[in-house]
């Protein structure tokens, strides 16, 4: 008799697929002949499992085929439903898959440890591909894998302590509601207001809670992938600058050079390679220069994006705006604008101009930076070199060996000793590399990366915002759409509060509807004025004959 093991799975047919694509389409009010086509042949999605792995770019590209803006929140919704309910199995299935791993490890650990006994070198067929095995299981890079000229013994103590931090971390598992999370990650980051300015700095100063969590609110899966970035900088002001934005969860926003639409112009972005040319062009009669070479690893582990009809004000916001109001109902006097103006730029600087929709990823984020000072402007690409090789070894070290997470010295004349000609080529650079790690979220206890790494992903309260996203709205459509029963006088309150942010912002501002309204308003006049015409008309013509 055919066990469920024995059983064999019927794929689930394809126009079954096509129909569960329909509902969910139909279900958030999108038309099925337009957008099904569209997932089918521009992302090869034909069932709604397919949906959990799209990634933030997929759903910008769908967006861009959007007739209107509701279209845009429906597709938002649309990814929402595939990954209803899907995180916290998602979680415990890459702890499982986790644990897993570390099995894998230790068999392959075991095995080579008997190798070793017997003899075996590295040079050895039957110990590289173990090695390799472990590699696997240990999740590290090749290119980070220890170098031939480090013995098997080192190779195999080395990696018996990794494993035995990871177990370390994986049984310390403690985690919050998804409520509770998202307003505790990194201070409550995701629920706090942006100051859209042409100021760079109103993107990074710290405000206080605009939004409260919505009712219904859940975190889905990540819908971005883990990546690798290395950034180079030649001043400590650019390398500052991106740091702080990449911790304000701007990631999105420089990845995409969309930055403009957070507020100023986002100088700092991935293709440095230019940016640094052009930089050091201008240093040329500098005596010394600066050069930070910086590699990190981005890890997303959930997501959320707030529905416009679920933003909703936090009560500190709310109680200052009806102050702003209480000010709008007093008798009009001369002062009264000016005290308008100063209490809305003070709402602003407190609470922000305009609320993140997202979508907003948590996860985090390990840094490793080679800082070089000290040398010659032309000799910027002799250190260059030397500096990707030191971080290369250092990286190397973080996935193998426990670091230290201070700053370590290496001179650059001496960072590859074996090779004799570069080292002379190189000897009068006069430079020292300083090597360290940082951390944004994960274990603070954690001395390396695989360590760091499995502490993430067993505590979600060690999850901060690496990412914010890109859609923002103005406080002003919020008040319209979803307070309106909380103010006397919404619409004045709105009006002020966009007059006095443009004012001061200098950025174009409208309100939601406000141009459909002025369109309805403008036909409405000219159907009054047709319709007039013709009874004149109607009354002319017995006259002409």
């Amino acid at each position: 008799m055919a066990t469920a093991e024995d059983t064999p799975v019927e794929p689930v047919p394809r126009d079954k697929r096509r129909q569960d694509l329909q509902e969910m389409l139909e279900e958030v009010g999108l038309t099925v002949e337009y957008w099904l086509p569209k997932l089918q042949e521009d992302l090869g999605v034909t069932c709604p499992q397919a949906l959990q792995h799209l990634e933030e770019k997929d759903l910008q590209n769908l967006k861009s085929q959007a007739k209107y803006p509701w279209e845009e929140r429906a597709l938002e919704k649309l990814l929402n439903l595939a990954h209803s309910n899907s995180l916290s199995e998602l979680q415990k299935s890459r702890i499982e898959k986790t644990k897993e791993k570390q099995e894998q490890a230790a068999q392959a650990l075991k095995e080579l440890k008997d190798l070793m006994s017997q003899g075996k070198q590295r040079n050895k067929e039957a110990v590289m591909n173990k090695e390799a095995e472990l590699r696997e299981a240990m999740d590290i890079p090749k290119e980070y894998w220890p170098l031939s000229k480090t013995s098997l013994k080192e190779v195999i103590d080395n990696m018996q302590k990794q494993l035995e931090l990871t177990k370390l971390e994986l049984s310390q598992r403690q985690n919050l509601p998804d409520k509770d999370l998202v307003s505790w990650a990194s201070g409550g980051l995701a629920l706090q207001g942006i100051y859209k300015t042409t100021d760079q700095g109103g993107l990074i100063e710290k405000n206080e809670n605009l939004l409260r969590v919505p009712k219904d609110f859940s975190l889905f899966g990540p819908r971005q992938g883990t990546r690798m970035e290395t950034v180079e900088f030649t001043s400590s002001e650019e390398e500052f600058r991106f740091t702080q934005k990449i911790e304000k969860g701007e990631f999105s926003a420089l990845i995409s050079g969309k930055g403009e639409g957070w507020g100023g112009s986002l100088e700092a972005g991935f293709d440095h390679s230019k940016h640094s040319e052009s930089k050091t062009t201008q240093r040329q009669h500098s005596e010394h220069s600066y050069l930070c070479s910086t590699k990190f690893s981005y890890i997303p582990l959930a997501s959320c994006y707030f529905p416009f009809d679920q933003l909703q004000l936090s009560k500190a916001a709310l109680r200052e705006l009806k102050y702003i109001e209480d000010l709008l109902d007093q008798t009009a006097d001369s002062g009264r604008s000016f005290l308008l103006r100063d209490e809305a730029e003070r709402f602003f600087h407190r609470f922000g101009s305009h609320a993140n929709q997202g979508p907003l990823h948590l996860g985090g984020i390990y840094w490793w930076k080679a800082v070089s000072e000290g040398f010659h402007s032309r000799q910027l690409k002799e250190v260059k070199q030397q500096s990707a090789k030191a971080l290369h070894i250092f990286i190397s070290g973080s996935f193998s060996t426990p670091i230290a997470k201070g700053a370590g010295g290496v001179n650059v004349s001496d960072s590859d000793s074996n090779k004799t000609s570069e080292s002379n080529a190189f000897q009068n650079l006069q430079a020292t590399i300083q090597l360290s790690v940082a951390q944004t979220g994960g274990p603070p206890g954690a001395n390396n990366f695989v360590q760091w790494k499995a502490g993430l992903i067993a505590s979600n309260q060690t999850w901060f915002v690496i990412d914010r996203g890109l859609e923002l709205v103005p406080i002003w459509d919020i008040i319209l759409s979803n307070h309106r029963s909380d103010f006397k006088y919404p619409l004045q309150v709105a009006c002020c509060l966009k007059e006095h942010y443009t004012g001061m912002s200098t950025h174009t501002a409208h309100i939601l509807y406000e141009e459909e309204l002025l369109n309805a308003t403008v036909k409405a006049i000219a159907f009054l004025e047709a319709v007039k015409s013709q009874k004149k008309s109607a009354f002319d013509k017995p006259l002409k004959n």
